[in-house]
């Protein structure tokens, strides 16, 4: 066995089995070295929350699993769980922007160990450890709990960047087969190397993985990941299949055991036809006692259960009065997120369409908020919220997210509303818009930024680009 896998190294060696990666290497060190680590891990919420909402019961509130697994790790309403909410909470507004980031949890608990363990909320990941003095010192209860999913985090010697650095190799993957045991990986690429195709399934690539500076510097016994040389197998699954498959079965087994080449080939086909580096890597662990099977009874603490909590605070039990300001208050300071925002506003029928559509016209006061109402509303379909949707259209200092909003309504009277508020910023006579005193401000210059936030959206943008020719244009600057 250690014959067939001299070409793996240190890496693997003692792990039980191996899953096959194909990920954007560059992302992976962009996002180690640039992006805080708490706007990654709030990416992260969206997405477990965008999940959430789709699997819940119609009419229930989603459970939290992203909510359960940092009570785990955390605890709940400490001083650490605080402040890492609030490193999220900061970052909220940026990770909408750059979208929801799905991952495993074992990825996320490293995410927050490291985010946890940094004293600066903005820290790369490549930053967290960096300076001593910036070190918070954790619970060992704490890092024990984040340490069921990636040992080597107990290790005082193991070099922490190469963990860090894996989870954004995961992050940035595209996709994934496997896991596979050792044994079945091994026999297989003995029968692939005995074969008609000659082929090393497992072959390593000269191209580095980890960063430059970290390439050097991480002990090979320290890593979990290994990039491979994807182009003999891209050339072999490229195979006419019928071809493929009498290379299969003319492959001699030595009867220890079946590896399965064909379905683990068929995998490998799948997983190939992404671009992207081919790693092999040892799968994290994901404990079984790790509190979601056991829902909201064991995620207040360690251990041991607690009462059950009121709801949020940010969560209207009635849509009267200030309900839709306090949701929009959350959102903006990022208590909650957007999938739960929607959530609660479905359970809330038309009373909480009502309320957030009232809100979402206090751009000023909330302008994230308001977009995100918006993008709600936009899918409603209701007569009255196409006419609040061209309302925020027309008062938004920035056209760009209403316009979006806009574009995700379907409704059939959107597109004539939409004119018809455009065309009472021309002439009633019929003759051009003039540029006014001030050309930045007149409403000649408003009319052409509002069509120009509408170019993306060509459904919108054909029906009123024609007001452009009733617009004078701006006189030459002096």
């Amino acid at each position: 066995m250690n014959e067939l896998w001299s070409d793996v190294g240190e890496e693997l060696r003692g792990a039980d089995g191996a899953e096959w990666i194909v990920a954007d290497v560059s992302l992976a060190r962009a996002l180690f070295t640039g992006v805080p680590t708490a706007r990654l891990l709030a990416r992260t919420r969206l997405a477990s929350d965008e999940e959430d909402l789709s699997s819940a019961p119609l009419g229930n509130a989603p459970y939290s699993r992203w909510d359960a697994l940092m009570k785990s790790l955390l605890g709940n309403r400490t001083v650490l769980f605080e402040r890492v909410h609030q490193q999220i909470a900061r970052q909220a507004r940026a990770a909408s922007d750059e979208g929801p980031l799905a991952t495993a949890r074992g990825t996320i608990a490293l995410l927050a160990f490291a985010s946890a363990s940094s004293s600066d909320p903005d820290a790369s990941l490549a930053e967290a450890f960096a300076k001593p003095e910036d070190i918070v010192l954790l619970d060992p209860q704490v890092v024990r709990a984040v340490a069921a999913f990636e040992p080597r985090l107990l290790s005082g010697s193991s070099d922490r960047r190469a963990v860090l650095f894996e989870a954004c190799v995961r992050l940035a993957s595209k996709a994934a087969a496997g896991p596979w045991s050792m044994d079945r990986i091994a026999v297989a690429s003995a029968e692939l190397r005995v074969s008609e195709a000659r082929l090393a399934l497992v072959d390593r690539s000269p191209e580095p993985l980890y960063p430059r500076d970290l390439d050097t510097e991480i002990p090979a016994g320290d890593r979990r990941m290994l990039r491979l040389e994807r182009s003999g197998l891209d050339a072999l699954v490229a195979r006419d299949p019928r071809e493929l498959a009498a290379i299969v079965v003319r492959t001699a087994h030595d009867g220890r055991e079946d590896a399965h080449l064909d379905s683990l080939l068929a995998d490998l086909a799948r997983l190939l036809a992404h671009p992207g580096a081919l790693l092999l890597a040892a799968p994290l662990l994901d404990p079984a006692n790790d509190g979601e099977s056991a829902g909201a009874e064991n995620t207040d603490s360690f251990a041991g259960s607690t009462p059950p909590h009121p709801p949020p605070s940010w969560l209207p039990v009635h849509w009267s009065g200030d309900a839709g300001s306090a949701l929009a208050d959350a959102l903006e300071r990022g208590a909650t997120t957007q999938p739960r925002v929607r959530a609660a506003v479905a359970r809330g029928g038309d009373p909480a369409l009502d309320a957030i559509g009232a809100e979402m016209l206090h751009v000023e006061a909330h302008p994230f908020a308001s977009a995100s109402f918006a993008e709600i509303l936009a899918r409603s379909g209701r007569a009255r919220d196409i006419l609040r949707l061209v309302t925020y259209f027309a008062v938004a200092s920035n056209p760009a997210p209403a316009a979006r909003a806009l574009a995700l309504c379907g409704a059939p009277g959107l597109a004539e509303m939409l004119t018809s508020w455009l065309e009472a910023m021309l002439p009633q006579d019929g003759g051009l818009a003039p540029v006014g005193v001030d050309p930045v401000t007149s409403s000649a210059a408003r009319l052409r930024t509002c069509i120009a936030s509408l170019a993306p959206y060509p459904q919108l943008y054909r029906v009123v680009r024609p007001l452009l020719s009733r617009v004078t244009e701006a006189p030459p600057p002096a």
